[in-house]
């Protein structure tokens, strides 16, 4: 596994509580998610691997010093953040809906696989099994497909707001799957969530950044802009 490590050293304190877990850090918008794992290292090990950002911190150090480390070594980590964001965006979705092709799903490919003989679909490592016949048609290939990424993009927001509510120590909020196309997300003026299914092609790391900016917003009841989807391309209609 390909990765970029820091290393960092800085003043110890006391005794202070294990904040071991995900956390998210507003460098800028939106917010940078990281793991924070505790170690007997006495200094602060920043890395980049397939999960995101990843950071190793003394047992005795507290949570606002590690967050002055990961300022303080951005810089370093912030291209290979970045490169992990853009590519998960560019990720090619099919131009013809057929046995063989390919398309983004949780920042990596898959290929279909047109299986008559399965009961439903199934995800075996980097290939989706469709229940469907040689011959069936880009429209029915279409539809299956999208149907079953849409109830996926539900589990993955879900998980992502049960995880991003209890690191702000809030309710999980009301919230509801958007069909429309430009906007990862936004607040309603009834303070709901909402949140785009096509999240479901970028990795987990990034769809938890996405809902931890929501998250924030809605918490501090300021308004929340749509965040836009520069680098995503949406799936054809």
């Amino acid at each position: 596994m390909n990765q970029t490590e820091l290393q960092l050293d800085l003043p110890l304190g006391g005794a202070v509580p294990d904040t071991s877990g995900q956390h998210s850090l507003q460098l800028d918008d939106p917010p940078l998610p990281f793991r924070l794992r505790r170690s007997r290292r006495a200094h602060v090990s920043l890395s980049v691997d397939e999960q995101g950002l990843q950071v190793s911190a003394p047992r005795g150090m507290a949570l606002p010093q590690i967050e002055q480390a990961i300022r303080e070594g951005s810089r370093a980590i912030g291209g290979k953040l970045a490169g992990k964001s853009a590519a998960a965006g560019k990720l090619p979705l099919p131009e013809r809906w057929q046995d063989g092709a390919r398309l983004p799903f949780l920042g990596r490919e898959v290929v279909l696989c047109l299986d008559g003989g399965r009961p439903g679909i199934a995800l075996c490592d980097d290939r989706l099994h469709l229940p469907l016949p040689p011959e069936a048609g880009e429209k029915q290939i279409r539809d299956s497909v999208q149907g079953w990424l849409q109830a996926q993009a539900r589990l993955a927001i879900e998980t992502q707001l049960e995880a991003g509510s209890r690191r702000l120590e809030m309710p999980v909020p009301p919230w509801r799957l958007s069909f429309a196309s430009g906007a990862w997300g936004g607040v309603d003026p009834d303070g709901r969530l909402r949140f785009s299914w096509r999240l479901i092609h970028i990795s987990p790391v990034e769809i938890g950044s996405v809902v931890c900016r929501f998250l924030s917003q809605l918490k501090a009841a300021q308004p929340a802009p749509a965040l836009w989807e520069d680098d995503a391309a949406p799936v054809p209609a």
